[in-house]
C-alpha cells in the first residue's frame, strides 16, 4: 500500500515563515542603525525612503520642491540660506553639514514613519506566513491577517507618508531663514501609489480568502 507525501502544502509554507521572521529582524536592525545614524547627524545609510534624500548626502537633510524654496529663476537664492546649511538645486536637498540635536532629531522623525510602516507590514507578513504553515491558507485567520495587511498599506501608508511630510516641513523650517508657510504643506508630500494599490488589492483578496475558508469549513463539516 502506498504512502501519502509527507511534504504537505503547509511544510513547503514553514521555510517563508523563517525567512520572513530573519527578514524582520534585519528591518528591526535596520531602522535601528538609521535612529542611530540619523540621531548623530550622519544621515541615513539607506535611501529607500519615499521622498527621502539621496543616501550620499551626510548631515540632516531635508528634500524640498521648488515651490518651497526662495529662487529667482532657475537658481537658488544661496544668501536666503543660514551659515552651515548648503542646498543643491538639481536634487533639491537642503543639508546642514553639522547639525545641531534638534535638526537631527527632526531628521529622525522623517525617516521613522516609513521604517514603522516598512516593519508593521514584514510582522504582519511574518504572522500570515506562521498562520499559514500552521493552520493552512484557507482559514479566518488568515483571512483576518491579509485584511489587516491590507489596511496597513492602504491606511498606514497615507498616514506614514502624511506624517513624514510634516516632519519634513518641519526640519526645512529649521534650516531655512524665511518664514515657511504650512499652508504649503501638500508640496512636501509624496503618496507611494503602488503601496496603496497593493493594500487595495490585499483587502479585495482578503475578502476571497474569507469565502473560500467558509466553503472549506462547509465541505469538512458535510464529510
Amino acid at each position: 500500500m502506498s504512502t501519502s507525501s509527507s511534504v504537505t502544502p503547509r511544510n513547503r509554507l514553514q521555510p517563508l515563515a523563517t525567512a520572513l521572521t530573519w527578514v524582520f529582524w534585519l528591518a528591526v536592525a535596520a531602522t535601528a542603525i538609521t535612529v542611530i545614524r540619523t540621531l548623530s547627524g550622519q544621515g541615513l545609510l539607506f535611501g529607500a525612503h519615499i521622498g527621502g534624500p539621496s543616501p550620499t548626502l551626510t548631515g540632516a537633510c531635508v528634500t524640498a520642491t521648488p515651490a518651497l524654496l526662495q529662487h529667482t529663476g532657475s537658481g537658488l537664492i544661496q544668501s536666503s540660506l543660514p551659515a552651515g546649511v548648503r542646498a543643491t538645486w538639481t536634487t533639491a536637498a537642503v543639508c546642514a553639514a553639522h547639525p545641531s540635536f534638534g535638526q537631527a532629531l527632526a531628521s529622525t522623525i522623517i525617516a521613522l514613519p516609513i521604517d514603522l510602516l516598512r516593519l508593521g507590514a514584514l510582522y504582519l507578513a511574518m504572522r500570515l506566513a506562521r498562520t499559514a504553515a500552521a493552520d493552512g491558507v484557507y482559514t479566518t485567520t488568515a483571512a483576518r491577517l491579509v485584511l489587516i495587511l491590507g489596511w496597513w498599506l492602504l491606511a498606514g501608508g497615507l498616514v506614514a507618508t502624511a506624517a513624514q511630510a510634516l516632519a519634513r516641513m518641519n526640519l526645512l523650517g529649521q534650516l531655512v531663514t524665511w518664514h515657511l508657510d504650512w499652508g504649503q504643506w501638500p508640496a512636501a508630500w509624496s503618496v507611494s501609489w503602488p503601496v496603496v494599490w497593493i493594500g487595495l488589492g490585499l483587502i479585495i483578496f482578503a475578502r476571497i480568502m474569507r469565502i473560500g475558508a467558509g466553503m472549506r469549513a462547509d465541505l469538512e463539516g458535510t464529510v
